[in-house]
């Protein structure tokens, strides 16, 4: 059984965590600075604990690495678990800046090790079935496509916590980074890479947090196909829709309820159901992952992929 370490058990670590005990992962390790919150995840005190990765490294020697630390750490732990030996899998966006992400991917090559990032909407199986029919055809050429991506910030951060988090701050947080990793990595794949892009701001800050608490992104495709996306961190009830018009119709995606739905003039029908489980998409994430350690494939989004996405986000943000 591979032995696995997590850097960092905030909500998506702890959430790793749970997924790979859930598929058979024994040799599990945690690494976080908080003690007191590596505690409350290590199974009650099941799991080792280390509050420093460097420690953690030399005394377990994991083959697996899970970086789930804030973006701005993620370059820096990366290379760290790369030159320790290990595999790694990195949480989104790849970092907050471009600066250290060549050299990381130079480094993997030598090491011979896979790199993957954070791409869990891929693994949706409503996006699934909604990318399948798109490159069959079956519901038409698309056109042109919104996604629309919100959540309450505070709701996620209870007792005005949400300050401190990094989706607050400058360093990889704010809805164009943070959300917005998600949406134009799987736009891309769905109608192809970015040509050009342009972006409105919210200017109301409203959440007393220093990056952007709204946004809405324009994008124009290589393959012609435009988008619109709208993001924020203000609406009380979340909501993650996305949309592609075709020549036929509309296909439009609920990502929280898992209902795929193609609507026409006189064609109203739902293609896919799933039972609103986000979590399944998460495992498969995980399961493809192993799957490209074990057999030494190409990641969904190595450290290529994950540095376009990035770029097109900071020359977004700029």
């Amino acid at each position: 059984m591979q032995s696995i370490l997590i850097v960092g058990v905030g909500s998506i670590g702890a959430r790793h965590v749970k997924n790979l005990l859930a598929l058979g992962f024994r040799n599990l390790t945690i690494c976080d600075p908080s003690q007191k919150r590596a505690a409350a995840v290590s199974q009650n005190g099941k799991l080792r604990t280390y509050t420093d990765m460097s420690t953690a490294l030399k005394t377990e020697h994991p083959e697996i690495v899970f970086i789930c630390t804030p973006p701005h750490l993620h370059v820096l732990h990366a290379r760290q678990a790369l030159h320790s030996g290990a595999h790694v899998f990195i949480e989104k966006p790849i970092s907050h800046a471009l600066q250290g992400i060549d050299a990381l991917r130079r480094k993997a090559e030598r090491k011979k090790k896979v790199v993957m990032v954070a791409c869990n909407y891929r693994f949706h199986a409503g996006f699934q079935k909604l990318q399948a029919l798109l490159l069959r055809r079956t519901c038409g050429v698309p056109l042109f496509a919104r996604v629309t991506l919100g959540y309450y910030l505070p709701s996620a951060r209870r007792g005005g916590r949400y300050k401190q988090t990094y989706a607050a701050g400058k360093k990889g947080g704010g809805v164009i980074l943070d959300s917005g990793s998600h949406v134009v990595d799987y736009l891309s794949v769905l109608l192809g890479g970015i040509k050009k892009s342009t972006v409105f701001r919210s200017t109301l800050h409203t959440l007393g947090i220093q990056s952007e608490e709204a946004a809405v992104l324009f994008l124009e495709h290589r393959s012609g196909v435009l988008s619109s996306i709208s993001l924020d961190y203000v609406r009380k009830k979340p909501v993650h829709i996305l949309e592609v018009v075709t020549d036929r119709g509309t296909l439009m995606l609920d990502f929280r309820e898992g209902r795929l739905v193609f609507e026409s003039e006189k064609v109203r029908k739902t293609v896919y159901k799933g039972d609103g489980d986000l979590n399944k998409m998460f495992i498969a994430e995980i399961r493809e992952f192993l799957r490209c350690v074990r057999y030494g494939l190409k990641s969904p989004q190595d450290i290529k992929a994950a540095k376009h996405t990035l770029q097109t986000l900071l020359v977004i943000s700029r």
